[in-house]
């Protein structure tokens, strides 16, 4: 809002029109990014302003607009008064728009961040929810631009030393049958959290389509995600301390069931046995052997497997801080996922993970696949849970 203001004061320095349009071409100029939410803010501002020298008097949304500010930015009552009753005056007065405007409004933040009446809000176009990327490492309102899910204004909420990136958004949730318009919301989503990543270090990030809804409550949207930082602050910090510096990678172990078959053909006393003693028997005493040889090998093989998982896991947990297992998915043709490991890795741990990696994609019958770095949303989504809403 600081920025926007003295955009205004600029232009009113310049003799020209103090509107929308001046105000972003000045903003353009200088290099800042435009918050629409506090430009609106500051439009209905000098609008009602001048309407109020018109009037002798000050329009309501501008007494609603500052009570909120002021009261969230805990400023005693009477003080309060004492800033309406010179805004009053300032606005009945001859002096231009700009000047000796009262020093607590002059620092007046974001729009996004007040409290304070809906309908004003929702005047000024602001949502009545907000969805949430991730809480970041950081105590300040910063303005990441409009690249959230379908170019929204992207923006932190603070609360201490930890933020919550966020764009306004209505209550309803985002949902399409067009898979591509959904595929275009969670790259959108990640780009965001990535973003703040590049820009904050340790995101700890959301799921898609987390939003935060006021409820019924007469609390603005962002002071009910501010809230949820304050109830949750030790434990979000204590994840933002997990996960600083590292990040997560996925790992998925594949085999070929003929390898491993051969192998305990090859092996397996029990099955050379079953072998050898259908050799010397009747064809419809073999048939029943060979039954019994394929439920030895089925055994064989379950144990075979299960010895695999637990080397592969101990390896890769020697070389990560911490580890989920996920649940296995289809293989290929002729593959089957042994396992499918998320990891979560120091830098410094990253190469000798692809070291261990590497030696089990080289083994006969298998094949690993390795993506990330990636947010680490394996760790800490099932520990995030922002209230929807009071």
């Amino acid at each position: 809002m600081e920025n926007i203001f003295y955009a205004a004061l600029a232009l009113h320095v310049a003799g020209k029109p103090v509107n929308k349009e001046n105000i972003r071409a000045v903003l353009k100029a200088a290099g800042t990014p435009v918050n629409e939410a506090a430009l609106d803010a500051m439009t209905v501002l000098v609008e009602a302003l001048e309407t109020g020298s018109n009037k002798k008097s000050l329009d309501t949304r501008v007494i609603r607009f500052l009570t909120s500010e002021l009261v969230h930015r805990n400023v005693e009552a009477g003080q309060v008064e004492d800033l309406l009753t010179q805004l009053a005056r300032y606005s009945s007065s001859t002096a231009p728009v700009g000047e000796a405007m009262p020093a607590a409004l002059v620092g007046a933040t974001s729009l996004n961040e007040l409290s304070g009446d809906e309908e004003m809000f929702a005047e000024l176009g602001d949502g009545r929810s907000r969805y949430i990327y991730g809480v970041a490492a950081g105590g300040e309102t910063i303005e990441f631009g409009r690249i959230g899910i379908e170019d929204n204004q992207v923006y932190s909420i603070p609360y201490k030393d930890i933020c919550a990136i966020v764009h306004s958004c209505p209550s309803e949730p985002y949902q399409s049958r067009d898979g591509e318009v959904v595929k275009a919301w969670v790259k959108a989503h990640q780009q965001v959290v990535e973003a703040a990543k590049e820009r904050l270090g340790a995101v700890i990030p959301l799921s898609f389509d987390t939003i935060v809804r006021p409820g019924s409550g007469t609390a603005h949207p962002d002071q009910v995600v501010r809230d949820w930082l304050k109830e949750d602050y030790d434990s979000l910090f204590a994840i933002m301390e997990r996960i600083q510096g590292r990040d997560e990678y996925g790992v998925q172990v594949f085999y070929d069931p003929k390898v491993i078959d051969a192998r305990i053909f090859e092996q397996s006393e029990l099955v050379r046995q079953i072998q050898q003693e259908m050799a010397n028997k009747s064809p419809g005493m073999a048939y029943m052997y060979r039954q019994k040889l394929e439920k030895a090998v089925r055994s064989e093989r379950e144990k075979l497997v299960d010895q695999l998982f637990q080397d592969f896991y101990a390896r890769m947990k020697r070389h990560s801080d911490d580890t989920v297992i996920g649940k296995t998915r289809k293989g290929g043709k002729e593959t089957v996922m042994l396992l499918n490991v998320y990891c979560l890795a120091a830098e410094e741990k990253v190469e000798s993970l692809g070291e261990e990696l590497e030696e089990i994609d080289n083994m006969e019958g298998f094949s690993v696949r390795f993506s990330g770095p990636w947010p680490p949303y394996s760790f800490v989504a099932k520990t995030l849970a922002p209230v929807k809403g009071k």
